[in-house]
């Protein structure tokens, strides 16, 4: 047993890894296996930060099968949209305020997994037979800001029999 600076009792057996500290024995071994293991974990969660957008599934669904209805993106940057929904069908169409992303890589499109949870309202939206309606989604928070490639906004829509994908494609340059 020796004293340290501060007037501790400590013994180490250089064999088995044992402090005694305290009243408490410690194994240096687990201790270093724990400290490595966290290290670890920190590095692969921080590791994925600031690489770019990860691709989910390829998207094997059709869009835009909905013959009369459409939806057109007016404009796009890196952090958000604009687009209209356009309804020339003689159905009421229904939808959420639920959209995902999709990027085309080598001819196929696939789901970009958002960065963040997509948070929105889920209130039920209604678009008459032959209306209209234009809106804005800001997906920064999200999706953080998309690098250049070929996108699809896309939203889910319903009427009395069937449910439909609606798509927009963009571009960014």
């Amino acid at each position: 047993m020796r004293e340290d600076r501060t007037g501790s009792e400590r013994e180490f057996c250089g064999r088995s890894g044992f402090r005694y500290l305290k009243g408490e024995y410690i194994n240096m071994k687990k201790q270093r296996k724990l400290l490595l293991a966290l290290t670890g974990i920190c590095i692969l969660l921080l590791g994925g930060c600031g690489q770019g957008q990860k691709l989910g599934e390829a998207f094997a669904e059709e869009v835009n099968t909905l013959e009369g209805a459409a939806l057109r993106v007016d404009q796009a940057s890196p952090t958000g949209i604009s687009f209209t929904i356009q309804n020339q069908t003689d159905k009421d169409l229904s939808y959420g305020q639920d959209y995902h992303l999709q990027k085309q890589k080598d001819g196929t499109w696939y789901v970009l997994e958002p960065e963040n949870p997509v948070a929105v309202t889920l209130e039920m939206l209604w678009l008459p037979a032959g209306g209209e309606e234009a809106m804005t989604v800001e997906w920064k928070d999200s999706y953080g800001e998309l690098p250049k490639g070929n996108y699809r906004f896309v939203k889910n829509f319903s009427d009395e029999e069937s449910g439909y994908y609606l798509a927009g494609e963009f571009t960014l340059e």
